[in-house]
């Protein structure tokens, strides 16, 4: 980020120790935790933030979310059947996706850190959204599966360009309530894909149903891309933002991370993220994280359909677990940022899900169909939840950029790979129950539910060390012996 002069500007000045004494101190201290920012100021540019970040990068999730959802619309459309899939070659299709969702990642994020995330999410964005309708041309198992593989090297940009994204303009206290903003579109992305679905699978027009989806989603996808590429700030220095605001938006930035300049990457930051054991263990939480989420974002049309007396009802029912647990994110994303808990409210909205996926695989829902219907809203009211909260709260403690794009693209990977076990889980031989894999999937979330306690209790246990002066700043934060880790 570039500097900004400060002489003259009201928005910044060095808190007076004595203010009879120093009441004309200037601005610029050469540390920023000694440095007033003018609350009013800081709202004004907050509020910019919110009104040219958020709709942005909801469009962006919203159309991700899309095309990780119409696959798994698409198999209830009859894809299977008009390109032949036969075995498992589906669950094949899904699995290979994720191989290279799962390792693409870390090179995602130092791309989009040299080049800047606003420009290397709509690039993908566009590139993604060609793909998806190209999709609709498959005619075999072949064609469909090399689509896919390429579909995962593009996709594998995103969340973590994203959160790396927001990490050059919020603070860690402002980013749940910002993230599940988009999370919020995610949820409405599903819905929409379940109408759309619901409404091509009725049609009787030259091509199938499932290619119509593709091609619908996937030209929605290119069109709003454009408009992302022209409005997404590329850092704070945009017209959008005063010279007041810019100098703002740097303490705020400097109080939580070290400067390393837009477009440059610390590799010894970097490669040191390898040997921190706190990122492995996020790490291994988002692949347990990440088996429930692809189970329910690439099944649930599946678990519906089971419970539905028709396609078409399969897909719409789809719509209310994914509006309901867009109201629950918002809702718990707003306490995240108000009590400054991650692990806690990730965890009590997990607890929720993990019931969800265990009644879903041990009753008898052939016979109970509302009562298996009302589980699909246990399964989406937390399974999500997790994959929100803890990288921000894994970069919240990373005081350098460039160890947070590599960390979030571990994390992500994590996930990713988190994608192929749940992929190889839910085996044609196991429907129309999936019972083993449900299980697996519970017993999942069930580590990870141990796995956050004993984290945030790691970070407890440091925040009370540097309170008794046992342990030195944060390194980075040696300007700023009041930081501390988030939990």
């Amino acid at each position: 980020m570039a500097e900004v002069k400060t002489t003259g500007t009201p928005s910044v000045q060095s808190v007076p120790s004595d203010p009879e004494k120093d009441a004309n101190v200037t601005a610029g201290s050469n540390n920023p935790a000694d440095e007033y920012i003018d609350p009013k100021i800081e709202r004004s540019l907050v509020r910019k933030f919110d009104l040219f970040i958020l709709p942005m990068c909801a469009l962006v999730y919203y159309t991700h979310t899309l095309d990780r959802a119409n696959l798994g619309n698409a198999k209830t459309m009859g894809i299977q059947t008009d390109l032949g899939l036969v075995n498992n070659e589906f669950s094949l299709v899904l699995i290979l996706f994720y191989i290279p969702y799962g390792i693409c990642n870390i090179p995602a994020a130092l791309l989009a850190k040299r080049f800047n995330p606003a420009r290397v999410i709509p690039l993908m964005m566009l590139t993604w959204g060609a793909l998806s309708m190209i999709t609709a041309s498959t005619k075999n198992f072949g064609g469909l599966l090399g689509v896919r593989i390429v579909i995962g090297i593009v996709e594998a940009s995103y969340m973590p360009c994203v959160y790396l994204y927001y990490s050059l303009f919020y603070t860690r206290k402002e980013l749940a309530l910002r993230t599940a903003a988009w999370g919020f579109t995610g949820f409405i992305a599903g819905a929409t894909s379940g109408l759309i679905a619901w409404d091509v699978s009725q049609w009787h027009r030259s091509l199938s149903g499932w290619q119509y989806l593709f091609l619908i989603e996937g030209g929605m996808t290119v069109g709003l891309s454009v408009l992302v590429f022209f409005v997404l700030p590329r850092d704070t220095n945009s017209r959008w933002f005063t010279p007041e605001e810019r100098r703002v938006a740097e303490l705020r930035l400097l109080k939580e991370s070290t400067d390393e300049g837009v477009g440059k990457i610390s590799w010894k930051a970097g490669l040191a993220v390898f040997g921190n054991w706190h990122v492995w263990a996020f790490a291994a939480m988002a692949f347990l994280c990440g088996v429930g989420v692809a189970s329910s974002s690439n099944f649930l049309p599946t678990m519906v359909k089971r419970i539905a007396t028709s396609t078409p009802k399969a897909n719409l029912y789809t719509v209310g677990p994914n509006l309901v647990a867009a109201a629950v994110q918002i809702v718990s994303c707003w306490i995240s940022d108000r009590y400054q808990q991650r692990a806690l409210v990730s965890f009590c909205t997990l607890v929720v899900s993990m019931i969800g996926f265990i009644l879903l695989a041990t009753l008898d829902l052939v016979h109970h169909t509302r009562v298996g219907y009302f589980i699909t809203y246990l399964i989406t009211f937390g399974t999500y939840m997790p994959e929100l909260l803890m990288p921000l709260w894994m970069s919240s403690n990373l005081t350098s950029a460039s160890a947070r794009a590599v960390a979030l693209g571990l994390f992500i990977g994590g996930q990713n790979i988190g994608g192929i076990l749940s992929s190889a889980l839910f085996r044609d031989e196991y429907q129309p129950v999936y019972k083993p894999a449900l299980i697996a999937v519970a017993i999942c979330q069930g580590l990870l539910l141990v796995g956050l306690l004993a984290m945030r209790q790691v970070y407890v246990g440091l925040n009370k060390k540097l309170e008794r002066g046992e342990i030195g700043p944060v390194v980075g934060m040696e300007k700023n012996p009041d930081f501390r880790y988030a939990v």
